[in-house]
């Protein structure tokens, strides 16, 4: 079967950087596709990359005619997929043993569908913000909070096998980066240490600071 050129991406980023990467075999049942060996440890792999649908087909078709495009999106909603997807493939080879890494491509529509805030909603839900709305109408509503809330994927229950997503990146011919997002949830973690000697950017969810803030993507830095 032919790769795909998520896969081809992924395999030429592994070389560039030293990382070992083995093809898994496929078998009766749905697997990832590679094993990683990193200095001691083995990651578990699916690649998945984002082709263009058909709500994004008919607006590049409005916008190129028009010069501009309506629609409306759930932001992370294309992110949650691929999430759905990829978990019960992760969970049958990591088998709650070896950390398990979800890397998404996205072929260049025009539709960014891995930005950091698509990701991180997509992963810990959308943004929800609480307001009181006093018995004074005369008085405005005010903000008494502020959380993640619905459609979110990762949960203590939920795609736990998956201990990272990972964003890959072509921005210019011969250039290939990664960038990955920690899952607090995992059941494996994915230690930073294992990913940070090959000069790969990481990010995990930091604390808010009070009841009015929402978590934010933090960067891990060395040391």
């Amino acid at each position: 079967m032919p790769k795909t050129r998520s896969e081809q991406l992924f395999e030429t980023f592994c070389e560039l950087r030293g990382i070992r990467c083995r093809r898994v075999a496929e078998g009766t049942v749905p697997t990832p596709d590679y094993d990683i060996f990193v200095p001691r440890r083995k990651i578990v792999v699916e690649v998945k990359e984002f082709t263009i649908n058909k709500e994004e087909q008919r607006a590049e078709q409005e916008r190129l005619k028009t010069g501009f495009s309506s629609g409306s999106v759930t932001p992370g909603d294309r992110v949650r997929k691929k999430i759905s997807d990829a978990g019960p493939q992760i969970r049958q080879r990591t088998k709650n043993r070896f950390p398990g890494l979800l890397i998404l491509f996205d072929r260049g529509s025009g539709f960014n569908h891995l930005d950091p805030y698509s990701i991180r909603v997509a992963m810990y839900g959308l943004d929800t913000v609480q307001f009181a709305v006093l018995r004074d109408h005369r008085r405005n509503p005010y903000v008494v909070g502020a959380k993640s809330g619905p459609k979110r994927k990762m949960t203590p229950e939920a795609n736990t096998s998956i201990s990272a997503i990972g964003a890959l990146y072509c921005p210019k011919r011969g250039v290939t980066e990664l960038v990955v997002y920690h899952n607090a949830h995992a059941s494996i973690p994915l230690h930073p240490e294992l990913l940070r000697r090959y000069g790969i950017r990481q990010y995990r969810l930091g604390r808010a600071g009070n009841n009015n803030e929402i978590s934010q993507w933090e960067r891990i830095r060395a040391g």
